[in-house]
């Protein structure tokens, strides 16, 4: 068995996603497959433990009989960089290795996955190739579309990675950006040594973040229809223009969250009257009554940001950038996405399981 580690050339790119489609699609071709992520940044609380979110979340997907304990054995906090920067931490490697070891027992395949870009926990010794390189792990690199910044990227990355590079998977590529990956840019990394395993376009489902997401990281405060929290946004609408233009915009875009001064009455009444997933007031104003009243009739949550519109709209860029990976909607998705752009047969071979997932045939990436 040959672990696969997920990384990517920039943040954000998909890594954990990518970890769950292609490990639910081994397993639904009949391999036992794990999941191990040696290094976490979001912590969270399981069994009287503090493992990483995703992390819990996929291998409650793949492998749900691993100790929380092990499945994301160093988290990268504060507390720790302070004590990297003294000098005062050692023993990580050891600790990964003994972990990964306990989550790996009896499985054909495992999926370790990254964190942030290649140089990420490098402050750790625990950089994207320092990890591979302690595993033994073949690597399947993310790169955020196929421009020629971004293949340089992964012309670097391969320097790094060397032998240990499987294969490149680009996320996010538009129609005339593949017609490049089957021309000059692709031919050019071919000749490098450097596989292109699929090709996934943009996805308004994939990019959509849920009410409950978008309200913790503003922060902001809830002021009705919580039952609504769950529900995912696709789009953003900036509420600041005239009244007459706003609604004729807002009726445009669907599965949207409109972002409004809390003082705009006729900015918040006309996005009430489109479909609109939720609202976010800006400046921590309250909304006059008859707007709260009409947004509980409907169903809208109403959210009460502290910070003018510019700060709350770079905040909300800030987490639209993350692929989360916790809607089953979202998952589905995924899979769908990766059957048909991606070359699960060559991933399969380079994890060492020989066999094409259910479906899938050892041809060449489609759509690719």
């Amino acid at each position: 068995m040959t672990p696969l580690y997920i990384a990517s050339v920039d943040s954000f790119a998909g890594k954990s996603l990518t970890a769950l489609a292609i490990g639910l699609a081994l397993r639904d071709a009949g391999y036992r497959v794990g999941y191990f992520k040696p290094l976490g940044t979001l912590p969270y609380a399981v069994q009287g433990v503090t493992t990483d979110e995703d992390a819990h979340f996929i291998s409650s997907r793949l492998n749900p009989e691993a100790a929380p304990a092990d499945i994301c054995p160093v988290l990268l906090g504060p507390e720790l960089v302070q004590r990297a920067l003294e000098g005062e931490v050692g023993g990580l490697p050891e600790r990964i290795r003994e972990s990964y070891g306990r989550v790996s027992r009896g499985r054909d395949v495992m999926l370790v996955g990254g964190v942030g870009d290649l140089s990420r926990g490098s402050l750790l010794a625990l950089s994207a190739p320092a990890v591979a390189e302690m595993l033994d792990a073949r690597v399947v690199l993310l790169a955020k579309l196929p421009a020629e910044a971004m293949v340089e990227e992964v012309l670097l990355a391969s320097r790094l990675l060397g032998e240990r590079l499987g294969g490149v998977i680009f996320n996010f590529v538009r129609p005339d950006e593949q017609e490049a990956l089957r021309g000059s840019l692709g031919r050019h990394l071919e000749r490098r040594g450097i596989s292109i395993l699929g090709a996934l376009p943009p996805d308004d489902l994939l990019g959509a973040i849920t009410v409950r997401e978008l309200a913790e990281h503003l922060p902001a405060k809830l002021l009705c229809c919580e039952k609504a929290l769950d529900e995912l946004i696709v789009h953003f609408v900036i509420g600041a223009m005239g009244v007459a233009s706003a609604a004729k915009y807002f009726r445009q875009q669907a599965d949207k969250a409109v972002i409004t001064g809390g003082d705009r009455a006729d900015i918040q009444l006309a996005a009430l009257q489109t479909a609109t997933k939720a609202m976010v007031l800006t400046g921590n104003i309250y909304p006059s009554a008859p707007i709260l009243k009409r947004a509980q009739q409907l169903g809208i949550p109403l959210l009460l940001a502290p910070h003018d519109t510019l700060a709350t709209v770079e905040r909300i860029e800030h987490v639209t950038g993350r692929l989360r990976v916790r809607e089953v909607a979202k998952v589905e998705r995924a899979r769908a996405l990766f059957q048909a752009h991606v070359d699960l047969a060559a991933i399969s071979a380079i994890a060492g399981v020989g066999n094409a997932p259910a479906g899938q045939t050892t041809d060449a990436k489609e759509g690719v």
